[in-house]
């Protein structure tokens, strides 16, 4: 039996610009196939009180971030929640303050829902404030993670909770859920959402 194999040759010098741009950029492929919107999560009621309270001259001056979050939607209209980049738990002057990411922990209704069949007719319903986690800090702060879409929950990072560290140190592999919004109108998927930060 004689095999013959044909040998295939490209050429990798045309692809030498797309490389270089995604050593410069490694989420340039997220800007490519996916839709971006950013959801601003209201500030946790306890810090909001500390915050408030607080009669230090300094801290008055100081502009309190607000935590927002990524909303990617792939083509197929799936959408994954995350932390954006902007985000006091991404940004590393913050993170002296905040201290970093020792515990993830999810909502009982997300970590309960049962996510199963073709159509996942039994999966958890969200709104654009429902809760799915909370993110807590080596300093004893908070973070409230919310759906920021109506939908379906599809799954859950359960990476997560055996490393937490995961959502600040990989963004994109550190996500918190993938939702499957009620409608087809992305106007409709977006409407508490802003194209930009």
């Amino acid at each position: 039996m004689d095999v013959t194999s044909t040998q295939i040759t490209y050429d990798i010098s045309a692809y030498a610009q797309l490389d270089e741009q995604l050593r410069i950029k490694p989420e340039l492929y997220l800007d490519r196939y996916f839709v971006q919107q950013f959801f601003a999560c209201a500030i946790a009621g306890k810090r909001k009180h500390e915050e408030a309270e607080s009669t230090d001259a300094e801290t008055k001056d100081e502009v309190i971030p607000r935590e927002w979050q990524y909303v990617r939607m792939a083509p197929n209209k799936l959408c994954v929640i995350g932390l954006a980049s902007s985000h006091p738990l991404l940004d590393p002057e913050l993170r002296k303050h905040i201290g970093d990411v020792i515990k993830v922990e999810f909502a009982d209704n997300v970590k309960n829902s049962v996510i199963k069949g073709k159509r996942k007719k039994q999966s958890l319903r969200l709104m654009p404030s429902t809760k799915l986690c909370t993110i807590h800090t080596s300093d004893g702060k908070e973070y409230v993670v919310r759906a920021a879409i109506k939908g379906v929950l599809m799954e859950w990072n359960a990476r997560l909770e055996t490393d937490p560290t995961l959502v600040s140190r990989c963004p994109e592999q550190g996500f918190v859920a993938i939702i499957k919004p009620s409608t087809d109108d992305n106007q409709k998927i977006f409407s508490d959402c802003v194209p930009a930060i």
